[in-house]
């Protein structure tokens, strides 16, 4: 089905994806690596707790590790992620050179025309199709599980390439694809695509419900303000589930399924990945990396849809609740 200003809509979506991940790539490198860091030791005291923290989190110079594993150790939930994030991001920035933060953005800016013409024309097109035989508080969500779905088919091997390259455990987008297809085929292009496709479609669910819900109920007018505070709320939603789809697209195996190198997580799954993660870990685990990703989204959000709000206006388009 096409939707009505079908281009002014891949092209807001377009323009608003550019306009994000150009602004925010350095933050999104920041919480890639802190994801993929591995255990919280445990210490005595609070101070020796975050230095060693700090320590995991650390990228050595001339190595090709985001962070040096250290031996699972038990952790508690008073610790909180926010506070070990932001100390360690801290650390991480004053030893890492900028430009290292800036590894990936290719593959990602890249990444943001194929997604881009697939999320928002997806979603449109599939709250028209929902908006004539749905009710109308469950068009939003029903469209977000079609834009998830459609969105992780397209955009999984370049987020594998682009999480290998971040991590610096590729030096560039070619090889890590070339990398990956090396060690594992065409499939291994796909690593991960479970856990990214129920994170794709648990955050499209809730953002735009979140959108529909301000637009219609919270006379939200600020564009700005409400995609700051739909992604804000869809991130704190699927945090555990980002964390592990970043260490299970960032694993390295050969081809006979062995540890190649670089931290092995050993997760076959998102639902192995979330279970082990817990209890070698601690639940905590699954909230590392969450205040820069918080940072990301939220302000990513906020560029993003007051970008796309602003060139669908531009081009006589203009957002509308769905009614």
């Amino acid at each position: 089905m096409m939707i009505n200003g079908a281009v002014e809509v891949i092209t807001a979506s377009i323009v608003a994806g550019l306009t994000q991940h150009a602004a925010l790539h350095p933050l999104d490198t920041l919480k890639v690596r802190l994801q993929y860091s591995k255990g919280v030791p445990m210490s005595t005291s609070v101070r020796g707790a975050l230095g060693d923290a700090l320590r995991d989190l650390e990228l050595p110079p001339g190595t090709t590790k985001a962070a040096r594993p250290q031996p699972p150790k038990e952790s508690r939930l008073w610790r909180a992620p926010l506070v070990v994030d932001l100390v360690g991001a801290t650390r991480l920035l004053r030893r890492t050179p900028l430009k290292s933060l800036y590894a990936g953005l290719v593959p990602s800016l890249v990444a943001v025309v194929p997604t881009a013409v697939v999320y928002m024309p997806v979603y449109e097109a599939a709250a028209a199709v929902f908006g004539g035989v749905l009710p109308t508080p469950i068009v939003a969500p029903a469209a977000g599980v079609a834009t998830g779905v459609a969105c992780s088919l397209v955009r999984v091997p370049l987020s594998v390439a682009k999480s290998r390259v971040q991590l610096g455990l590729a030096p560039s987008a070619g090889a890590a694809l070339r990398q990956a297809y090396a060690t594992g085929g065409a499939a291994a292009l796909y690593t991960g695509f479970g856990a990214t496709l129920a994170l794709d479609v648990a955050v499209a669910v809730v953002q735009f419900t979140a959108l529909d819900a301000g637009r219609r109920h919270l006379d939200i007018k600020n564009s700005a303000a409400l995609g700051f505070m739909a992604s804000a709320l869809s991130t704190a939603c699927t945090e555990p589930v980002d964390v592990v789809r970043t260490r299970i697209m960032a694993q390295l195996r050969r081809g006979d399924g062995a540890k190649a190198k670089g931290t092995d997580f050993n997760y076959t799954s998102l639902a192995d990945g979330l279970r082990k993660a817990a209890a070698e870990e601690g639940l905590v685990a699954l909230y590392r990396g969450l205040l820069p990703r918080l940072l990301l989204k939220s302000v990513g959000g906020a560029i993003w849809y007051s970008t796309y709000v602003s060139c669908r206006a531009a081009l006589g388009a203009p957002v509308a609740a769905h009614k």
